[in-house]
């Protein structure tokens, strides 16, 4: 069997031992080194580390083990996806392809979901103790966010550019922008292989260790997913208003983040919340979707007014660019409130 092909059965092999984490707990050293011989070292979580495996109905379950219950579940899935995406990074990187957008893409929404729902939760009950582990997770989190902003940045810069990316001086902005995407790979590339790196996915796997393994039906976790739902959606309509008042692109960009944060609650909850929350998903999915491309235009005028001044040459065409970016940028500063109407209006929200 050649090199690569050991790879992708290894790697094939590694999907299948995440299939297992639904019954069974594997320690992060026992994935990482999937494939040695041997089986994994799995632990029953009934017996884990000391805890008890609860099994509880809607009338004596005890709200805060029901919060970290529920906590330990979407750390479980958040393990699962970033190990198995770490694992392609990794091994395109010994077949010797230096970027792998779609993978490294995976591990940064891994991280910044479970950042994101952890806050929800700790919101929900201030006794789960996440505040350290959210930290960590928003360190590790920043050079993904940084490299995805320098990857849209290179593509807005070759959208603004048009026919015109093909003169003189629009090469030398498109170099300019992919000679920042790839500072920004490098860094993301030490990361992967640093010692920090590998820390805080044992602090989240310790983490999740530490709070107690229990079922719940849907009708236990219903009160949980409401109580959730109600903090993300109050801070969103915050956001919101905050915005229509004065829609800057720090305040569009903030309610970009919090509806995010809503998204990632309903999903976490989807199979609580029922088919009443599916068409609340959507639209708030294309709410922050929509102040994304606005938060990317705003930046991309930046960028380009940045560069009209540290390159004299290329001044003309860069300030140009930055005005035509704005202008783009200020459409979408007065129509997202279509999106919010949308999503205001929905008979969800109401419930929360």
């Amino acid at each position: 069997m050649s090199k690569r092909s050991k790879r992708v059965a290894d790697f094939h092999e590694l999907e299948r031992l995440y299939s297992r984490l639904e019954c069974h707990e594997v320690s992060w050293q026992d994935t990482n080194n999937a494939t040695r011989p041997g089986p994994p070292v799995v632990t029953n979580p009934q017996v884990e580390e000391g805890q008890t495996h609860m099994v509880g109905n809607a009338e004596d379950d005890d709200e805060g083990e029901i919060v970290k219950g529920f906590t330990r579940d979407i750390l479980r899935v958040a393990e699962k996806n970033i190990k198995v995406a770490d694992f392609t990074v990794r091994d395109n990187h010994r077949e010797g392809v230096p970027d792998d957008p779609e993978s490294t893409r995976k591990i940064r929404l891994a991280f910044r979901r479970i950042r994101y729902q952890l806050n929800t939760m700790s919101s929900v009950d201030s006794s789960l103790g996440a505040e350290f582990l959210i930290g960590r997770l928003r360190d590790v989190g920043n050079p993904f966010g940084r490299l995805r902003d320098a990857e849209i940045l290179e593509s807005s810069v070759t959208e603004a550019l048009g026919d015109r990316a093909d003169t003189t001086q629009g090469r030398q902005l498109l170099d300019i922008a992919a000679h920042a995407r790839r500072v920004e790979q490098q860094t993301t590339d030490h990361l992967l292989h640093s010692d920090a790196y590998r820390e805080n996915l044992t602090e989240v796997t310790k983490f999740r260790r530490s709070l107690p393994s229990r079922h719940s039906t849907p009708e236990t976790l219903r009160p949980l997913a409401e109580r959730a739902m109600h903090v993300s959606w109050r801070a969103l309509r915050r956001s919101a208003l905050r915005a229509k008042r004065n829609p800057s692109d720090t305040n569009l960009h903030q309610t970009r983040i919090a509806a995010k944060r809503t998204l990632y609650a309903a999903q976490a909850f989807s199979d609580v919340l029922g088919a009443s929350a599916e068409e609340f998903v959507r639209s708030v999915d294309g709410l922050q979707k929509f102040l994304g491309k606005q938060h990317d235009l705003a930046m991309a005028s930046k960028w380009f007014a940045q560069v009209s001044k540290d390159y004299p040459a290329l001044h003309g065409l860069a300030r140009s660019l930055a005005r035509e970016e704005r202008r783009r940028a200020d459409k979408r500063s007065t129509r997202w409130t279509k999106y919010w109407k949308t999503l205001e209006t929905q008979k969800a929200p109401k419930k929360w």
